[in-house]
């Protein structure tokens, strides 16, 4: 056998085993990226739709958004009158004190006071800024409904059970409590005239 034939039996075994080893390389890493990649049932939860018709006239709602509660407010007229007011008690009146508290529709000072792109619809993650406890919503204004758990001069809102921190019904944290933010508002948008994408 000559040298020419050698040389050439040994290129075609080097290409062979890169080639193997090419195949083997890639039979690896496919799957382990692949593994590494959000399931479909994730990607799925990683989005929610909520029909806000289904929520009665000053009533809340807890649905769940990537495992956190979310709360869905339907305020009436009245509630929304009970926004006004108050800002000199309020520590970020215009949610503007972190990315978390605001949105890109904020853009209006409407927007801005109602934390909502439809006013009558309130829509934020229901976990208390201070420690994540959920807080508990006291709609009417005065201590008649709700005895001496609330300030005197309460205008309705939220109170936290745990610490007691308590957010207006805008969600806005009111001054003197131990939460730092307002309460955080999530990416969405209307789908529908009802229907909303949380996500």
């Amino acid at each position: 056998m000559t040298d020419q034939a050698d040389q050439s039996r040994r290129n075609f075994l080097y290409v062979a085993a890169g080639g193997l080893g090419a195949v083997a390389a890639g039979a690896t890493i496919v799957p382990f990226i692949g593994s590494m990649l959000p399931a479909a049932d994730t990607l799925a939860a990683s989005k929610t739709e909520f029909d806000v018709s289904t929520v009665e006239a000053g009533q809340l709602v807890t649905i769940q958004w990537q495992g956190k509660p979310v709360f869905v407010v339907h305020r009436t007229p009245e509630l929304l009158k009970q926004v006004d007011g108050h800002d000199d008690k309020l520590k970020d009146a215009n949610s503007e004190a972190i990315a978390e508290v605001q949105q890109a529709w904020m853009d209006t000072p409407e927007a801005r006071k109602y934390r909502a792109i439809k006013p009558e619809y309130l829509i934020v993650v229901a976990s208390c800024t201070h420690l994540g406890c959920i807080p508990l919503f006291k709609p009417s204004a005065g201590r008649k409904d709700w005895g001496d758990s609330v300030p005197e001069d309460w205008a309705g809102g939220w109170h936290c059970p745990c610490h007691g921190s308590y957010y207006d019904l805008s969600a806005r944290v009111i001054n003197g409590s131990p939460a730092p933010h307002n309460l955080h508002v999530m990416p969405y948008e209307y789908k529908t005239d009802t229907t909303v994408v949380i996500g």
